[in-house]
């Protein structure tokens, strides 16, 4: 069976500049891959360029046997690919329920509707007539999640979804992936919290160079520590 999503060759950066270096991986339907990696290598690169926000200049993107390579934003989300982008990116002078209902007007046929979003991120409902910029951080990456899933997507780009969260705040996260993950939904993960990505990842990517260099399973990271230092400059999780 053909992944889901399967990136060949793929070289990708800016202002004339790759930061991608001919990256090959392959994302299986109804799994999560994390992405670690220094900071640096073309990890967001890599998302960014999936969803079409940054250029390839070579290479491919396939998307459930359909080539999206250089195609719109629109079109790939369409496709059924959806961005939680680092840092969140809520729309400030909105409420919770404004930013939602922007992505229920683009939405893909689905599941996901408004009232199932406050089901289960019960959260934004009892924030839903507040302002995104008076949310907490951890708030605005769950609207930021359920913005995202409101456009009924099969992959889900997840790019630092613990970056400035306290622990508690990156517990609730990981328990949101897990549920998305038992619900069918594939995700891509791009993460500096390794402890997280390996607790939640069927399978591991190291990125080095705008590169892949390693491919493994969380036990197989956790097994290498020799190589984990190599590659990352850490000693990696117990």
């Amino acid at each position: 069976m053909s992944p889901l999503l399967e990136v060949r060759g793929l070289r990708a950066g800016y202002d004339g500049s790759a930061v991608l270096q001919g990256v090959d991986v392959a994302v299986e339907e109804g799994t999560v891959l994390a992405v670690l990696g220094r900071n640096g290598v073309g990890k967001s690169t890599l998302v960014m360029s999936v969803i079409g926000l940054v250029r390839a200049y070579a290479g491919s993107v396939t998307f459930a046997g359909r080539d999206l390579t250089g195609a719109r934003t629109d079109t790939i989300a369409a496709a059924g690919i959806a961005l939680v982008p680092q840092g969140r990116r809520v729309f400030g002078p909105l409420t919770v329920e404004e930013n939602l209902r922007i992505a229920v007007r683009r939405n893909r046929p689905g599941p996901w509707t408004l009232e199932r979003i406050y089901e289960v991120l019960p959260r934004l409902k009892e924030r839903r007539g507040n302002r995104g910029d008076q949310l907490s951080g951890g708030e605005q990456q769950m609207l930021a999640i359920g913005r995202a899933l409101l456009t009924n997507p099969r992959l889900l780009l997840l790019d630092e979804p613990s970056d400035g969260l306290s622990p508690m705040v990156v517990a609730q996260v990981a328990d949101v992936v897990r549920a998305l993950r038992d619900d069918g939904i594939t995700v891509l993960l791009v993460e500096q919290n390794v402890r997280l990505a390996l607790g939640l990842a069927d399978h591991v990517a190291v990125m080095v160079k705008g590169e892949i260099a390693w491919r493994t399973d969380p036990a197989g990271f956790r097994g290498d520590r020799e190589r984990v230092r190599a590659l990352m400059s850490v000693t990696g999780p117990q």
